[in-house]
């Protein structure tokens, strides 16, 4: 196959997910990847204000307009404050934002989000985002789970939903990616992932009483979702391990038959 990305023009990814789940690493990874196997050019965003480093060079970063400790310092608020803060200030910003990541030019554009996604993705800020990347180019999102947060096939049913949720909230496409999948505990879960049968059995087994039922349904619902949306991609930020089924799953989403 050949990897040049010429004919795809220009993409933008969010990388979504919870806090820890590496979404800073897998940008930063997924980037070099880009750069090196695909002859890709590359352009970095990011847009957590509470970060206190990153490990790519943004062509834009948010904390250019305010930090999260700036927010602190300044208006006398504590961390949890601050962070609601830099969520209303994103919204107002928003234009700004959106005017700046429009400039650059990039085959690629990644964007790193915020380390508690509920600022970006169940605020306003995130749709507005989105919306307008979806009306400048192709744009996706890249949901990461963290295999340490889904140790029961409950806790597995209750991440899968929080990445359909995001696709509603954000309107715009989505695919799942298992980070960390060199960890140990990730085989187990893609093993559930494969067989829904499986997966079923594994909750009923957990003796979970009235919730049983409803961990279920999150289940089948996320099975239903990934019949739309591709299955869940397994890669690790760290060995670089993945990175090009991820490319392929990018691709796929915009692509029709026989362009590939």
């Amino acid at each position: 196959m050949d990897l040049k990305a010429s004919k795809l023009g220009a993409m933008y990814i969010l990388f979504l997910g919870t806090a820890g789940s590496g979404k800073s690493s897998l940008t930063h990874s997924f980037g070099l990847w880009l750069e090196n196997e695909a002859e890709a050019d590359v352009g970095y965003v990011n847009l957590d204000p509470g970060c206190i480093y990153t490990p790519f060079k943004p062509d834009f970063d948010i904390r250019s307009f305010f930090t999260v400790e700036d927010l602190m310092r300044k208006e006398g608020l504590g961390p949890n404050g601050a962070i609601i803060r830099a969520a209303e200030l994103m919204k107002e910003y928003s234009g700004e934002i959106a005017l700046e990541i429009s400039r650059i030019k990039s085959e690629f554009t990644l964007i790193d989000t915020p380390g508690q996604m509920e600022i970006f993705v169940f605020r306003d800020t995130g749709p507005i985002i989105a919306e307008f990347l979806r009306r400048i180019g192709r744009s996706l999102g890249a949901y990461i789970f963290d295999p340490t947060l889904a140790k029961t096939a409950s806790d597995l049913s209750v991440a899968l939903s929080l990445a359909v949720a995001t696709q509603i909230r954000l309107g715009i496409p989505c695919i799942s990616i298992l980070n960390k999948s060199d960890l140990p505990e990730a085989e187990a879960i893609l093993t559930l992932l494969n067989d829904p049968e499986k997966f079923r059995r594994k909750i009923e087994e957990e003796g979970l009483g009235a919730s049983t039922d409803l961990a279920i349904v999150l289940a089948d619902l996320a099975h239903k979702y990934s019949k739309h949306t591709g299955n869940v991609i397994a890669v690790s930020a760290k060995t670089r391990m993945g990175l090009d089924r991820l490319y392929d799953a990018c691709r796929e989403v915009f692509c029709t038959c026989g362009e590939l």
